[in-house]
């Protein structure tokens, strides 16, 4: 029997089936390397403004981040990010987080069971990655609400964007539905000073279905969030921020008609283009569509184009991830046979209009996490972890 929402949220944080004076550097590390060991097989990237690739790895009771200059094949030193142990939380769901700003600013969030189960942390580095700040809550309710699915935005202006589900209340979810939370952010131009002023976005967001969040080509946050509507549907919206700071109502993108009082743990994926068209991949159960579909909308949300199935219906397709560039738009998911769990790509060379064939590019019969695909501005990458294999990270 499926479960509400909030109580597979807490059931994930025990186990999964599937600048502040203080700094840490280098020396702390053991030899051996953390991405050998790391948790629940979640590993992040991100690329720099001088394409050095950066990797942040989750490990039982510390976090690591290392980098790449030859994309991927070949890493430096390890550096500690907490100096004091903690019980470190996270799975292919609920990743950390990391990006860095047009400046080199490093930027991380990370999860450690604490305050709360799953207790978010900011922490950041201005000297290329050799040291990083002591970590600092980014929840004003860190002792009293769970906040976790974390996201960061760095705008050209060196805006920090931070975003995450919450716990604290549920008086903006008006129907009876389990398993709503709240979507809430907060934002700086200044971490060593920042106290991370809380505000609310929306309410009804599913609590465990991972939110998309990308940049619009003006420059401010988009967000991809499957809602909890009123009648107990789960379907997706669009929610932007205006020019003047203010957010738009969710406007419902999807309508699959997926009624269900339990958690899909499945979340959307989002890229926009230079053009302003925005790229969809999802997955729903609903009455209308099974399965995981790839749509655009030129209008954030207000008519889509015809939902595109994704994958081989006999292998459990899902978990998709998009990513655009220039007029290239690639998309990447899972497929499971029974036995071993394939990552399959497939591609377009006209902003989502014509596909090529699905190709299968790695596979692997261990634990694995979801996919990722991030761009250095030139290329598409893929970034993948399997308990066996460990950390892939390949050009697409």
């Amino acid at each position: 029997m499926l479960r509400p929402c909030y109580k597979i949220a807490l059931t994930f944080l025990f186990g999964l089936l599937l600048a502040s004076g203080c700094h840490s550097s280098a020396k702390d590390v053991n030899a051996e390397n953390p991405a050998n060991r790391a948790l629940n097989a979640t590993v992040s990237v991100s690329f720099g403004p001088d394409g050095r690739l950066w990797r942040l790895i989750p490990t039982d009771n510390a976090v690591f981040v290392d980098s790449s200059t030859d994309n991927g094949k070949t890493y430096g030193n390890p550096v500690k990010i907490n100096s004091n142990t903690q019980k470190i939380s996270t799975w292919p769901e609920n990743p950390p987080a990391i990006t860095v700003s047009a400046s080199g600013r490093i930027h991380v969030l990370y999860y450690a069971d604490e305050q709360q189960q799953s207790t978010s942390f900011f922490s950041y580095s201005d000297d290329n990655g050799q040291t990083f700040s002591k970590p600092v809550l980014i929840s004003d309710h860190a002792d009293s609400a769970m906040h976790y699915m974390d996201q960061i935005l760095v705008d050209n202006n060196n805006n920090i964007y931070t975003f995450w589900h919450d716990a604290r209340d549920d008086r903006h979810s008006h129907h009876s539905a389990t398993g709503a939370l709240s979507l809430y952010y907060a934002v700086t131009d200044e971490p060593a000073t920042a106290e991370f002023s809380n505000r609310f976005i929306s309410g009804g967001v599913c609590s465990c279905c991972r939110t998309a969040i990308t940049f619009s080509p003006g420059g401010k946050p988009v967000i991809l969030v499957r809602m909890v509507f009123p009648d107990g549907t789960r379907d997706h919206a669009l929610i932007t921020m205006t020019q003047n700071g203010q957010w738009s109502k969710p406007q419902r993108t999807t309508h699959d008609d997926w009624k269900i009082d339990a958690c899909p743990e499945h979340g959307p994926a989002l890229s926009i283009d230079t053009q302003n068209r925005a790229h969809l991949a999802w997955f729903t159960l609903g009455d209308k569509r099974q399965g995981i579909y790839y749509a655009h909308t030129d209008d954030l949300g207000k008519t889509l184009s015809e939902p595109m199935p994704l994958g081989n219906a006999g292998h459990l397709p899902g978990h998709p991830d998009v990513i655009a560039l220039g007029s290239r738009v690639v998309l990447a998911w899972v497929e499971f046979d029974g036995n071993a769990t394939d990552i399959v790509i497939k591609e377009s060379t006209d902003r989502g209009l014509t596909w090529s064939k699905d190709r299968k590019i790695l596979n692997s019969s261990a634990k694995s996490g979801h996919p990722k695909l991030v761009s250095n501005g030139e290329k598409i990458f893929l970034s993948w972890t399997s308990n066996d294999a460990g950390h892939h990270f390949i050009e697409i």
